[in-house]
C-alpha cells in the first residue's frame, strides 16, 4: 500500500490547505490553481498531463470527533446491477485520500499521482432496501479492450455522504471505455428473520464506465465548499443530494435518488423506533443515545416473547451501534457485556453481530434474571475495523466503557 506521493493536482479548488495557521481561499469563486510542474509523473496523452485530481481541504488538528470537512464531493453515479441476491450500485468520483483502520491505528492512504478514479459501489438487499453493512470482501477487476489493467479488493468504507460502501482508488492507463468485474463473497455475519438462508453464496456484479476529460471535469466542477467557518465543526455533512446526470448522486433520510438512479443510505432507524425498555446513562441526556469515541449506542432490553431472546424469561440484549448523526453502522467491532447488581456480576459475555431483517445491523446476546437496577457496562474490545473518508478518521477510536442502568419496569 505504497500510495502515500501527495498529489499535484488541476482542480477547481484553489489548494490543498489546513484550516489552523495556514491561508486558504473566503470564498467559492477562487481562481483555479493549476500545476505548473513540468516533471509531473502523471500519465501523458498527446504531451499534456492528465491527472483529474482536485485539491481538498485538509483540517488541521481535527477533534477526535465526527466533524465538517470542508468540502462536499461530486459523484456519479452508474445503474444498479442486480448479483444473486444482492444489488450492487457502481459510483465514480476523484482518486482521493482515506484512512484505513488496523486495531486502534488510522492509516492515510494518499492516490497516486496519474489517471484514475476512486471506484465504490453500495451493496444493499433488494427485499428489503437495507444496505449490507458488513464487510463480503468484494474484488474488483477492471479491464480495456480485455486486458486486464487493475484488479484489488475494495475497502468496507464510512462515507458522511455515501454512507457505508465499499471502495478505493483505481488507476488507469489512458481515456476510454472501461469494464469492471466485481466478485461478492457470503454475508460472514449471522443472518436471521428475512437474512435467513439468503446471502450465502458468492455473486459477480458487472458494469462499465467512460473515463474521459467530459468526467474529469465534471466530477471537479461538482465540488462544493463549505462556509470556511464550519470546516472541522463537529457534524456531518448530510447523505448526497442532487442529479446524477450532472454528477452529483441523490440522498435523503433513507434513499439517494437521481435521474437514472435509485440507490438506499444505510441509515439505521432513529433510537426511538426500537423496541423493549431503553437502558440509560445518567451522565446523558435522558433521551439521547450515550456516546463513546463519538459513536451513539441504542441499547435496549427486548421482551421474552421476542423471536431473538432464545425462549424461557430469557431477554436480548441489543445494541445499535451508529455514526452520531447519520446513523450509519458501525459494523466489524467487538463488543463485550458485563450485568452487575449489588456489587456482583451476574452475567458477562460478548456480543455477537447479526444482520436482522426488522432490527438491522446489531450487537446482541440473550441474558437472564435482569432486573431494574442492575447496571449494564458495554467494553468496546476492538474499535470499528472500516475505512473513513475525511470527517470520521478522527473517531471511534477512544472508546471508553458505557456505564447504564436498567430503569424500573424490566425485571421479574
Amino acid at each position: 500500500m505504497n500510495r502515500r506521493r501527495f498529489l499535484r493536482q488541476t482542480g477547481a479548488l484553489p489548494a490543498a490547505m489546513a484550516v489552523a495557521g495556514c491561508a486558504a481561499p473566503d470564498s467559492r469563486t477562487d481562481t483555479p490553481n493549476e500545476s505548473t510542474d513540468s516533471d509531473d509523473d502523471g500519465a501523458d496523452s498527446g504531451g499534456e498531463t492528465v491527472t483529474g485530481t482536485p485539491f481538498i481541504p485538509r483540517i488541521d488538528d481535527p477533534p477526535q470527533a465526527v466533524y465538517l470537512p470542508g468540502h462536499r464531493k461530486s459523484v456519479r453515479a452508474l445503474k444498479p446491477v442486480e448479483a444473486g441476491d444482492y444489488a450492487v450500485a457502481p459510483m465514480l468520483t476523484y482518486p482521493h485520500p482515506f484512512w484505513v483502520v488496523t486495531g486502534t491505528d488510522g492509516q492515510l492512504v494518499e492516490p497516486e499521482a496519474g489517471r484514475g478514479v476512486h471506484l465504490m459501489i453500495t451493496v444493499w438487499d433488494p427485499e428489503t432496501e437495507m444496505v449490507i453493512p458488513v464487510d463480503i470482501g468484494p474484488r474488483v477487476t477492471v479491464e480495456r479492450d480485455g486486458e486486464r489493467v487493475a484488479s484489488r479488493s475494495l475497502w468496507p468504507m464510512l462515507s458522511q455522504e455515501m454512507g457505508f460502501h465499499f471502495g478505493d482508488n483505481v488507476d488507469l492507463p489512458t481515456d476510454g471505455t472501461y469494464t469492471a468485474e466485481v466478485v461478492l463473497g457470503p454475508i460472514p455475519t449471522r443472518r436471521t428473520d428475512s437474512f435467513e438462508g439468503r446471502f450465502a453464496d458468492r455473486a459477480t456484479a458487472t458494469f462499465e464506465f467512460t473515463y474521459d476529460e467530459a468526467f474529469r471535469e465534471n466530477v471537479v466542477d461538482g465540488i462544493e465548499l463549505l462556509e470556511r467557518e464550519r470546516w472541522g465543526k463537529r457534524g456531518a455533512l448530510e447523505p448526497m443530494t442532487g442529479d446524477s446526470e450532472s454528477g452529483r448522486t441523490a440522498g435523503g433520510e433513507n434513499e439517494r435518488e437521481g435521474t437514472d438512479v435509485k440507490i438506499p443510505y444505510s441509515a439505521l432507524p432513529p433510537a426511538d423506533e426500537y423496541p423493549g425498555t431503553r437502558l440509560i446513562d445518567s451522565a446523558e441526556e435522558p433521551n439521547a443515545p450515550p456516546r463513546s469515541g463519538d459513536a451513539a449506542f441504542v441499547v435496549t432490553l427486548l421482551e421474552p416473547e421476542t423471536r431473538l431472546a432464545g425462549g424461557g424469561d430469557k431477554r436480548y440484549l441489543l445494541v445499535s451501534l451508529r455514526t452520531p448523526y447519520n446513523r450509519v453502522p458501525l459494523a466489524n467491532t467487538s463488543l463485550r457485556a458485563t450485568v452487575d447488581r449489588d456489587g456482583s456480576t451476574v452475567f458477562e459475555g460478548g456480543l455477537e453481530a447479526r444482520l436482522d431483517g426488522e432490527f438491522g445491523h446489531h450487537y446482541g446476546r440473550s441474558v437472564a434474571d435482569v432486573r431494574p437496577g442492575d447496571t449494564v457496562q458495554i467494553d468496546v474490545n476492538s474499535p470499528p475495523q472500516t475505512a473513513r473518508h475525511q470527517g470520521y478518521e478522527t473517531a471511534f477510536f477512544q472508546m471508553k466503557p458505557l456505564e447504564l442502568v436498567v430503569p424500573d419496569g424490566t425485571g421479574r
